[in-house]
This record gives structure tokens, C-alpha cells and sequence, in this order.
């Protein structure tokens, strides 16, 4: 995104904090490529997921519009989408879990049922945001560039732009992250 751009979209950011209901959906005009790719770039990451990238997009936004958050810019909306990405897959592998236990039951044939299973990636997507919630608890930049790199679709440098810190120190926050999240998970 061009820097006129980002000043652009942090602009509306404001205009729709003061009010501005055509602000509003001139942003989301703005936003929604980038919201789609931070979706995509999700799904690449989930194999299990069962909604379309414009599914994705369309939920996150539904949610970022609902939010009542008080976006200072570009950078702050982006992780917020990011959040809300996470969370509408969180969401999605949380039914589709209910469902293979029987929250929305009906008569299935057996054959049908063998060949039919919730994926175990959405049971790892909901450990994976538990534990997630709980490293925000201790170290919240770190809980940050996991969602952002892996929810987000940003790269070292973008994550680096956004939390205001060095490459290097994105990449020592990645690789502290990801052992710590490797723990959690393991337990």
C-alpha cells in the first residue's frame, strides 16, 4: 500500500470516528482487497477451513464494523483485522467441532459418517488461540506478531512497521513465540 494511501485510509479512520457514515463505507472500499488478502492468506495456512476467502473477508469486516474500537490509523485497523479473522476461523472450527459431537444432530448414514470428520486442525485452531490469549496475557508484542504474520498475512517488515520495532527483534519475537506456543500446545 502507497504511503497516500495509508494516510488516506487513516483519514476515513478518523472521519468515521467523528461520525461520518460515507467515510465508513469509503473505507471499507479501501480496505476490502486488503482484508480478502489478509483472509487468503489465512486459509493458506488452515487446510481444514471450510469458508471461501470472501466468506472470510466479508465475516472479519461484518466484525470490525460491529467492533466499537477507536482506530487510530492504518496499522491499528490491519491487526484488528487480523484479530477478527482469527476469530471468525476460531469460530468456524469451534461449530464444526460441536457439530462432529453432536451439536446439531441428525440421522446420518454410517458410510456416510466414516468418510465425513471434523479435520484436526480445527481442534489445533482452538488450542492455538487459547494459548494465544494466554502469551497476550504475558507478552502481548509477541501474541502481536504471531496473529499479524499468521492471521494477518503481513511479512517481517510490515509486522515490524506496525509494532514499531526492528526486523531483528520481530524475528527473535517470532522464534521466542513460536517455541513458547510449541509448549503450550504440547501440554
Amino acid at each position: 500500500m502507497q504511503p497516500e494511501t495509508d494516510h488516506d485510509i487513516t483519514r476515513l479512520i478518523a472521519a468515521w470516528r467523528d461520525g461520518d457514515v460515507e467515510a465508513r463505507e469509503l473505507l471499507m472500499q479501501r480496505v476490502y482487497a486488503n482484508v480478502r488478502a489478509i483472509a487468503a492468506q489465512s486459509l493458506r495456512r488452515m487446510p481444514g477451513a471450510t469458508l471461501s476467502a470472501t466468506d472470510l473477508a466479508h465475516e472479519a469486516l461484518l466484525k470490525l464494523l460491529g467492533a466499537d474500537l477507536d482506530w487510530t490509523d492504518r496499522r491499528h485497523f490491519f491487526h484488528v483485522a487480523a484479530q477478527a479473522t482469527r476469530q471468525v476461523l476460531v469460530d468456524a472450527a469451534r461449530k464444526r467441532l460441536s457439530d462432529k459431537r453432536g451439536g446439531d444432530v441428525q440421522h446420518v448414514d454410517l458410510d456416510a459418517a466414516l468418510t465425513v470428520a471434523a479435520p484436526e486442525s480445527d481442534a489445533t485452531l482452538v488450542r492455538v488461540d487459547t494459548a494465544l490469549r494466554d502469551l497476550a496475557l504475558t507478552d502481548l508484542r509477541r501474541a502481536q506478531t504471531i496473529d499479524l504474520i499468521y492471521f494477518g498475512g503481513f511479512n517481517r517488515a510490515e509486522v515490524a512497521a506496525a509494532l514499531e520495532v526492528s526486523e531483528g527483534t520481530v524475528d527473535r519475537d517470532l522464534r521466542l513465540a513460536r517455541a513458547w506456543l510449541k509448549t503450550a500446545l504440547e501440554t
